[in-house]
């Protein structure tokens, strides 16, 4: 096994990126960006694996721990690094993902988030069942699952009238 697979995904969004920043930056106050990184990694291992004697895990979101540090800005970019894994008992079998979540701007100022990080396969039990195949359809599906996610989100909170 390798130490882990790298998972890197962008998506453009439709919000110019002053606005996508300040949308970004309440997002990441409170615990709404942990409530949806939680739904995207159960997402994604949900739609991926079938594990071995537990099957598919019902609730494995409420076993799910994000981390997330405090946002790093700059005048081009907001970084916030992030660590998702799965908690209990069953935790050590599920992979953990290290990745930094970063708004940036495309050459025609709109925002554009993307997410890059690693996944580590599990130490014990599953690391041979979770191949580097299924290690990468999780990993992909994931972090597609919380891109569009976010997106959306900022999408909807920009439209809104500011109250």
């Amino acid at each position: 096994m390798t130490g882990g697979m790298f998972a890197d995904q962008a998506v453009t969004l439709d919000l110019d990126f002053p606005a996508a920043k300040d949308e970004f930056l309440l997002l990441t106050h409170g615990n709404r960006l942990d409530g949806m990184s939680q739904d995207a990694y159960a997402e994604g291992l949900a739609g991926q694996i079938r594990v071995g004697p537990l099957g598919s895990v019902p609730g494995i979101s409420k076993l799910v721990k994000v981390s997330l540090l405090d946002p790093v800005r700059r005048d081009d970019s907001v970084l916030v690094p992030m660590r998702w894994e799965a908690t209990g008992p069953v935790g050590r079998l599920f992979p953990v993902l290290d990745a930094n979540l970063m708004l940036g701007q495309d050459d025609q100022g709109r925002g554009v988030l993307r997410l890059s990080g690693v996944y580590r396969p599990p130490l014990g039990g599953l690391g041979e069942e979770l191949d580097q195949i299924v290690l990468r359809r999780v990993a992909s599906a994931t972090v597609r699952s919380l891109l569009r996610r976010i997106a959306a989100l900022l999408a909807d909170q920009a439209s809104e009238p500011a109250g």
